[in-house]
């Protein structure tokens, strides 16, 4: 709907009931003061107040013109934007096909028709039904002469929706072609001030980051930002949505300092409006909570997330899908800090409200059960998880094609769930799956093809062929240092395959410095993330004992067994192993009571694992 004029709210209101004390019910008279008071509630998110207006309006056409009149088809149009506007995908779609069924009667209403096509386009994008949108976009563009290079607003518009279709494709590159064209059809006719640009620019700014330039996203962004700020003034929403990618751009870069005062910046705008738009002051607090996390500051991320889910709930109920979204930030957020109890409860209630909707339509669901997968790997499960991620493949599928980058990170998941259950063959064609979708939507230079190819490497030392893992990490530090000097995980990832490849042929002398370097790189995160540290200080104990270096072996798995207590807690089972291994290593230091008494806490672990009558447990108390 368009913006309302100044007129006061009580002004709208006085003009309407003195009008209807003067005219009979559905007097046509009636349309223009109810459609205006309908608009004047609309913007400002009184949905449930504008739509009997907006029926009513619709009533009086119909009554006056007939039910197939082109005006007709526009309330109907109104009334699906409301319902859009309240998510009410399903009904928006129904009006507006039956607007455009009439509108297939008036050939002479050509540029109505092609405005309802690309509404409908819209409408069905916001529902992830993104073949059915592809339909309705070409056809509007039919009706527009079929030319996307013609220069008008209203191919314009039809041109950054098929834009939007190729980046949910993750055909970017198709994407980024149409942006530069709109932005160079918009100039060239001298556009200066038109929001359109500002739209433009927008879109092309977060095509760029999605592709991972970066420095060039950042260009086009600020040009969107003091365009909008320039039209609608420093506090307006649309101001604070330009921030708010600006904000993103910088965490993509890894500068947390200047994102987090960036999503400040949103968040102050958007408290203003929270009355009305709590959902996207809630969305704030969301993305403040990841770069909190990123920083380390678990505590408060987790605030953070709870304050957001608290806002979801009361805004639009504890079902709500941004509910599970939220839960499932959350949950990840206990799964990476180790606190795996934390993260059942927290992902169990995510994944209950994603199947509770009868029909999956977002690839939030995927987000939540790869997330509860990776939950599952953590605590051993992993036929479970290898479940969650295929079912996560499933709902990409359907919903983004086999070649978007969201269906490569799945099946990267599912490869280490693979791995993890020794089939290493279904894992490399899963990984090279991930690398050549990566390759086609991104280019050979972006880090999400770096985390392929690391992928690849660490399964090569599974496999037994460590030397042509040392190979491919060489061409990976190679091609992307500028990548892995600005993603230190990726890099302390690569840096590990590299030790556990040196490890394999029995080259000792680089492993210690490998991992020293690795752990370097990890800590900051330790205490976030202790699971991403743990399989370097295993590697560092098994270094010390090859090397009969039994204090440094001591300290190892000291660190190992601190790391795994933060992850399960210290009396849950999945401790086995690691007190298992301060056994052997109290034994070999001749630490005799020192290593009976982990002994013992093993067996407390075992009993409760398995029962006092286990085999289990007999065989523990003959090895002890």
């Amino acid at each position: 709907m368009p913006n309302s004029d100044v007129t006061t709210e009580s002004e709208l209101l006085g003009e309407l009931a003195a009008l209807r004390s003067e005219l009979p019910p559905h007097d046509p008279q009636l349309f223009a003061v109810l459609y205006q008071v309908a608009k004047h509630f609309f913007e400002r998110h009184r949905f449930a107040e504008a739509r009997p207006l907006l029926d009513e309006a619709l009533t009086i056409r119909k009554l006056g013109l007939g039910d197939d009149h082109y005006q007709v088809a526009e309330s109907l149009t109104h009334l699906a934007s409301l319902e859009l506007a309240c998510r009410n995908h399903a009904q928006a779609t129904k009006l507006l096909v039956r607007a455009q069924s009439i509108l297939e009667a008036w050939p002479d209403r050509k540029a109505q028709h092609a405005s309802v096509l690309n509404q409908l386009t819209e409408t069905l994008h916001a529902d992830s039904k993104y073949d059915d949108a592809m339909t309705y976009c070409r056809k509007a563009l039919e009706l527009q002469g079929g030319n996307i290079h013609t220069a008008n607003a209203d191919v314009t518009r039809t041109r950054n929706n098929l834009a939007a279709l190729h980046v949910a494709r993750g055909e970017y590159y198709l994407a980024t072609r149409l942006l530069k064209l709109n932005v160079q059809i918009m100039q060239e006719r001298g556009v200066v001030n038109d929001l359109s640009v500002a739209t433009a620019l927008n879109n092309l700014a977060e095509v760029f980051r999605l592709q991972g330039q970066l420095p060039e996203a950042w260009r086009q962004a600020v040009k969107a930002l003091w365009l909008r700020r320039r039209v609608l003034g420093r506090t307006h929403p649309q101001v604070a949505a330009n921030w708010n990618n600006l904000a993103l751009i910088r965490f993509d870069q890894h500068r947390l300092g200047a994102a987090e005062s960036l999503f400040r910046r949103v968040l102050a705008i958007r408290k203003r409006h929270e009355a009305t738009q709590p959902a996207l002051y809630a969305a704030t607090l969301r993305g403040l909570a990841e770069v909190a996390l990123a920083a380390g500051r678990s505590f408060d991320a987790e605030q953070m997330f709870r304050q957001a889910i608290e806002i979801y709930e009361r805004a639009a109920g504890p079902k709500d899908v941004q509910v599970a979204l939220t839960l499932t930030h959350l949950g990840q957020l206990y799964l990476d800090g180790g606190q795996h109890g934390s993260a059942q409860q927290t992902l169990a209630r995510a994944v209950e409200i994603q199947q509770s909707r009868r029909n999956i339509k977002d690839t939030s669901a995927a987000f939540t059960f790869n997330t509860y997968g990776r939950l599952h790997a953590a605590r051993g499960n992993f036929e479970q998880a290898e479940g969650f991620h295929r079912r996560a493949l499933e709902v990409q599928r359907l919903m983004l094609g086999k070649q978007h980058p969201d269906f490569a990170a799945t099946s990267i998941l599912l490869g280490d769930a693979r791995v993890s259950r020794g089939d290493l063959a279904e894992a490399e064609a899963a990984y090279r799956r991930a690398l050549d979708i990566r390759r086609k939507q991104f280019g050979d230079g972006h880090p999400a093809v770096a985390e392929a190819m690391q992928r690849l490497a660490k399964l090569m030392v599974a496999d037994h062929e460590p030397q042509r893992a040392i190979e491919l990490c060489h061409v990976l530090r190679t091609r992307h240092q500028v990548t892995l000097d600005h993603a230190p995980n990726l890099h302390a990832d690569v840096l590990g395959t590299l030790a556990e490849a040196e490890m394999a042929l029995g080259r000792f002398g680089d492993v210690e410095s490998l991992t020293r370097k690795e752990l370097l790189l990890r800590e900051p995160n330790r205490t976030a993330r202790p699971a991403e540290s743990l399989p370097a200080w295993e590697r560092l104990t098994n270094l010390a004992l090859q090397q009969k270096k039994l204090d440094a072996a001591f300290e190892s798995v000291q660190q190992v067994v601190t790391l795994a207590e933060k992850m399960h807690g210290g009396n849950h089972p999945n401790m086995i192993p690691f007190v298992d291994r301060v056994v052997g290593v109290r034994l070999a230091r001749g630490e005799t009571a020192e290593a009976e008494a982990s002994a013992e806490r093993v067996l407390k672990l075992r009993e409760r694992k398995f029962g006092a009558a286990s085999d289990e447990l007999m065989e523990s108390l003959e090895n002890f």
